[in-house]
C-alpha cells in the first residue's frame, strides 16, 4: 500500500516525506563513499514512499551513472524532468551523461537551459559542460568563451583551466596552454590529466626537461593508469 497515494493522486504525508528524505540523505552518503548498491537500495526505498520526487530520480540517475549503467541513468533523469519543479541540476547532470554518450548537441541544449534558470546555483558547472560540448564539436572559440564564463563564477575551478589548456593546445597557442594547465595543477595538484597535457605542450615547444618532469609526475600520481603508460612511452623517447 506504500504507493497508493501515487495511484490515487494524493500527496504523500509529511511523515512519509521525512522518512523518504532520510533515505535520500543516506543514499547520498553511500554514493559519496562509492557504495553504489547500497545507495541504489536506499534511493529506491525513498521512491517507494514518495514516487514523484524529482530529486530522488536525479540521485538514482547519478547512482546508475556511477555504475556505468548509462541507459538506466538516462531513464532516471528523464523521469526527474517529467516531475513538477525538477531542479535545474537535473539538466546539468543529464547533460554530463549525454557528453559521455557523445550526444553533444543535446548536452549543450540542456546545459544552456540550466543557465536560464535563476534558481540554479552552480552556473560554472553548466558553462563547463557547454564548453566541453563545443570543444568536442570543434567550435574552439565558443568552447573558450564558455570555459572563461565558468571561471568568472568560480576562478579556482580546475576543470575549466584544464579544458582551456586543451583549447589552446588545439589552437597552437602553447604559452597560454601551459599557463592554463599550471593553473589547473595549482588548484588541484593531483590533476593527472593536467600534468600530462602540460607535458605534451612543453614537448611540442622543445622544452624537454620540463616535459620530462611533467610526465614523471603523471607516473608518480597514477602509475597504473593509461595516461601513465603513455607518459612512460614519452619518457623513453626523451631518454638519450
Amino acid at each position: 500500500m506504500l504507493c497508493l497515494h501515487a495511484l490515487v493522486g494524493c500527496a504523500p504525508s509529511a511523515k512519509l516525506r521525512v522518512q523518504a528524505d532520510d533515505l535520500y540523505r543516506l543514499a547520498q552518503s553511500y554514493l559519496g563513499n562509492g557504495s553504489y548498491l547500497l545507495a541504489e537500495q536506499e534511493i529506491r526505498k525513498a521512491l517507494e514512499l514518495v514516487p514523484r520526487e524529482p530529486r530522488y530520480f536525479e540521485l538514482l540517475g547519478l547512482v546508475q551513472q556511477a555504475q556505468g549503467r548509462l541507459q538506466l541513468a538516462e531513464d532516471a533523469y528523464r523521469m526527474a524532468l517529467q516531475q513538477a519543479d525538477a531542479p535545474a541540476s537535473v539538466l546539468v547532470n543529464y547533460s554530463t551523461l549525454l557528453l559521455l554518450r557523445e550526444r553533444f548537441d543535446e548536452a549543450l541544449a540542456l546545459a544552456q537551459r540550466a543557465l536560464q534558470d535563476p534558481r540554479y546555483g552552480r552556473p560554472a558547472v553548466a558553462h563547463v559542460n557547454s564548453g566541453w560540448a563545443y570543444f568536442k564539436k570543434g567550435a574552439l572559440r565558443q568552447a573558450e568563451e564558455q570555459f572563461r564564463a565558468a571561471l568568472n563564477y568560480q576562478p579556482d575551478l580546475p576543470e575549466a583551466h584544464h579544458n582551456l589548456g586543451l583549447v589552446y593546445t588545439r589552437l597552437r597557442e602553447h604559452n597560454r596552454a601551459v599557463q592554463e594547465f599550471r593553473e589547473a595543477i595549482r588548484f588541484r595538484p593531483s590533476y593527472v590529466e593536467a600534468h600530462a597535457g602540460m607535458g605534451y605542450v612543453l614537448l611540442e615547444m622543445g622544452r624537454k626537461d620540463e616535459a620530462r618532469s611533467a610526465f614523471e609526475r603523471v607516473i608518480a600520481l597514477a602509475p597504473e593508469s593509461e595516461i601513465a603508460i603513455a607518459s612512460r612511452q614519452q619518457l623513453r623517447r626523451l631518454t638519450p
